[in-house]
């Protein structure tokens, strides 16, 4: 009995320092995936519009592209993440989503238009170092893109104070195994600008649009709609409830998709129902 509990003993022990140096090794190569910095990239010079017409649209642009999701209706920010278990064990530390507004804490104040097209297509704050934990917007258009940064231009400025971003040691683990990967490195920072789509209700368009989808869901939802009629998938997502009365959860019920219009809806179901993601 006493082998067996010797034996018991020395494999745990094992297995715990062989954990160990494995998530050792993980957390230090995911951190540096989440500090890894683009010095000196260059960015294309696109069109900053300044009418209302296009500041109204920035707004629109902002909703349904999910800049509010994180960042609050008023683009003030928020902590997104507050590890109760900080300074213990702080799993998942403090994760921030930054104030977007030209108040105190804000970076409006001081980004150029680079450093708004940089940040937002690029995924790079403006010293060279990735935006961690940002939706990959390379392929937004230069027209949404200009109406976007048009409207954070003008936003009603918030004073924040929010803590240091902290991410803990899971963070940087689920990093470095395929998870939660700076959108900066996904992306080709020297690939050529597509055309702006036509805003329509077409398959194409569609395609466009779903980038806000498979940024979560991957490729998977033409699966999960290919038997909703149009009426149905319009309907669904301006209430926010399934074809079984049961509500979304809490991200696919959000004014992302309630503040689509039916043009872009329509738009989503035929690219979703043509079999093309």
């Amino acid at each position: 009995m006493k082998k067996i509990i010797k034996w018991t003993a020395l494999i745990l022990g094992g297995l715990l320092v062989l954990i160990a140096v494995v998530g050792s090794a993980l957390y230090s190569n995911g951190m540096k995936k989440l500090n890894q910095t683009y010095p000196n990239l260059a960015v294309e010079t696109i069109d900053i519009p300044a009418d209302a017409d296009a500041v109204a649209r920035g707004k629109h642009v902002a909703t349904i592209w999910a800049c509010t999701r994180c960042h609050g209706e008023d683009l003030s920010g928020m902590v997104l993440v507050n590890d109760p278990l900080s300074g213990l064990v702080p799993l998942s530390g403090t994760v921030v989503a930054s104030n977007l507004t030209s108040g105190m804490g804000g970076v409006a104040s001081t980004y150029t238009n680079a450093d708004w097209v940089r940040s937002i297509r690029h995924g790079v704050m403006p010293d060279g170092h990735v935006e961690a934990l940002m939706f990959n917007y390379s392929t937004m258009s230069d027209q949404d893109l200009g109406d976007l940064i048009a409207y954070l231009k003008q936003i009603s400025p918030v004073d924040t104070n929010y803590p240091e971003m902290d991410y803990g040691p899971i963070i940087p683990v689920v990093s470095n195994i395929g998870l939660l990967i700076p959108a900066a490195e996904q992306i080709d920072h020297n690939a050529p600008r597509s055309a702006d789509p036509a805003v329509g209700a077409t398959a194409e368009y569609g395609g466009y649009l779903s980038t806000i989808c498979v940024s979560c869901h991957g490729n998977s939802v033409g699966s999960a709609v290919e038997n909703w009629h149009q009426d149905d998938f319009i309907h669904i997502f301006q209430s926010g409830s399934l074809p079984n009365g049961k509500p979304f959860g809490p991200t696919m019920s959000s004014n992302v998709f309630t503040e689509m219009t039916d043009t872009e809806l329509t738009a989503l179901w035929l690219y979703f129902t043509s079999g093309k993601p």
